[in-house]
């Protein structure tokens, strides 16, 4: 007897839809599993085979054939479990279903019949229809699947659960997702707070901006002049996520199964990804063997924060230059290409040369003239040209911090990212663009609108500063970021000399 249960596999984070088709035939019993499958999948038959007898039903005794359709897809993981039991108990007549059609299942299995949680369960539920299909999974999935507002969600805890709830006749009835109004909750409590950062109002403000366009920024100082501290503070700035950024962030997590417990701490703040400088270039871009999404994509919608920057191995900075300007990584290996979404604001820090006091006038450099270059020089031009905001930040003098002054809270300096923010959404309303950082150079020319005499000034300045085309137009997006956090019209002069602060060290070590 023929059957066939629907399921999906993961490509990334996108859902493709997979058919398991299940022949019974009379004949020697054996078991063939053709389509693809990896080596989990191939194990996957001793697991559903011993969960089946647990959970009081019979296996083997016919000769079973499963095809997992289509077959060019390679399969990987566990969630292929569920489906191959319920098609084989299906198949050979023990169990029925009542329109079978309906239910798409996803599911690993244990020996003794239990049904535990998979990853990408929140992508396999977005490629649903709401209106007919009723998505099976661990209960343990039910919150993640629920993300998807109006879709039916059925949550069991072992293989026989699931066959009583999908038999005919059962009352247990799917669950409509409430979607994320239930997932929702806001807590910053945790976050360091910019009062707390005392006499570094300059960098403040510059972080201010970055967080208002979405800008790359870069910080350059003293050891222990508080470069950390004030990243970090950026998390508390940032405005908060809408929904289909939560959508799209939590997508990349479930893709690796790290959303569980702590899914509704991720969703109510936007990553901040702080990865050691010792990390690889497949962990800072993704690939591997199973083509995972690395720190630039779990920074995606948020902060991906890069401390000690020249430490950092060469060759993985320069694989970020393509996802600081698209917004989005492309890995290609012989067993395929994944795209993986990865539109981050790219913070970094660096000491100025390798004893790290060149730019402190308390603490002699003991540093030679070429050390310092060399140092330097391992951050490229084109990098370097890709961070909009650069600022110095000085060292903090002890008097002010015995003094115990409070300085501005991130909350108040939130109000005003939130403000900015809302004027770039109404601005790129029904576009892709989000934020004055993605703008094309188009979008800039027409957005920063500029007096003659404010354009000479702009066209002026990047001349004798030796902008290359990117740095100009990067000059214009942050000057019209800051002409948006007071609320203007159009870009004046001091917005633009403001601007220009933020690109004192564009040749730097060159």
């Amino acid at each position: 007897m023929f059957q066939r249960i629907r399921t999906s596999c993961l490509l990334g984070i996108k859902a493709i839809p997979v058919n398991v088709e299940v022949d019974s035939s009379p004949g020697l019993p054996g078991f063939t599993l053709v389509g693809l499958p990896d080596n989990a999948v191939r194990e996957s038959r001793e697991r559903v085979v011993a969960s089946i007898r647990s959970s009081g039903f019979a296996a083997g005794g016919t000769r079973m054939t499963v095809n997992l359709s289509p077959a060019d897809l390679k399969k990987e993981g566990t969630s292929l479990d569920l489906p191959l039991a319920i098609g084989m108990l299906f198949a050979s007549g023990e169990i029925a279903i009542n329109h079978p059609e309906r239910f798409v299942f996803l599911g690993e299995l244990s020996l003794d019949g239990k049904v535990k949680a998979v990853h990408g369960a929140l992508s396999v539920a977005m490629s649903l229809s709401k209106e007919t299909d009723v998505l099976v999974v661990a209960k343990e999935n039910v919150a993640e699947a629920g993300l998807v507002e109006g879709l039916s969600v059925l949550g069991v805890s072992s293989l026989a659960e699931c066959i009583s709830v999908i038999s005919p006749g059962s009352r247990i009835l799917p669950v409509k997702s409430s979607g994320l109004k239930s997932a929702k909750s806001a807590s910053d409590a945790a976050l360091p707070d910019f009062r707390f950062v005392v006499g570094m109002e300059g960098v403040k403000r510059a972080l201010e901006i970055a967080a208002a366009g979405a800008h790359n920024f870069l910080l350059i100082g003293s050891p222990g002049a508080g470069k950390t501290l004030s990243a970090r503070c950026l998390s508390g700035i940032l405005p908060p996520m809408n929904d289909d950024e939560i959508l799209e962030c939590t997508r990349i997590y479930s893709s690796l199964h790290a959303v569980g417990d702590e899914a509704g701490v991720f969703l109510c703040s936007r990553p901040f990804r702080s990865p050691h400088h010792s990390s690889s270039m497949v962990a800072l871009v993704g690939g591997g063997s199973r083509l995972l999404p690395g720190e630039a994509s779990l920074a995606h919608n948020g902060v991906l924060f890069l401390d000690e920057l020249p430490e950092f191995n060469r060759n993985a900075l320069e694989a970020l230059r393509e996802p600081m300007e698209e917004g989005k990584i492309r890995i290609s290996r012989a067993s395929g290409t994944v795209v993986w979404p990865a539109r981050f604001m790219m913070g970094a820090a660096m000491n100025p040369c390798p004893c790290g006091y060149s730019m402190d006038v308390k603490h002699g450099c003991t540093c030679l003239p070429d050390a310092v270059r060399r140092y330097r020089q391992r951050i490229s031009g084109p990098l370097l040209d890709r961070i909009d905001i650069q600022v110095a930040v000085p060292s903090s003098d002890p008097k002010l911090l015995s003094q115990k002054r409070e300085g501005e809270s991130s909350a108040d300096i939130r109000e005003r990212v939130i403000r900015a923010r809302a004027l770039q959404m109404k601005r790129f309303k029904n576009r892709r663009v989000r934020s004055n950082s993605e703008m094309t150079s188009e979008e800039t020319i027409r957005v920063a609108a500029m007096s003659v005499a404010t354009e000479h000034f702009a066209v002026s300045a990047a001349e004798k500063m030796l902008l290359s085309a990117r740095g100009y137009y990067r000059l214009l997006k942050v000057a019209r970021t800051i002409a948006d956090i007071k609320s203007a019209s159009s870009v004046e002069i001091s917005d633009l000399s403001e601007a220009l602060q933020y690109r004192a060290f564009s040749n730097l070590g060159r």
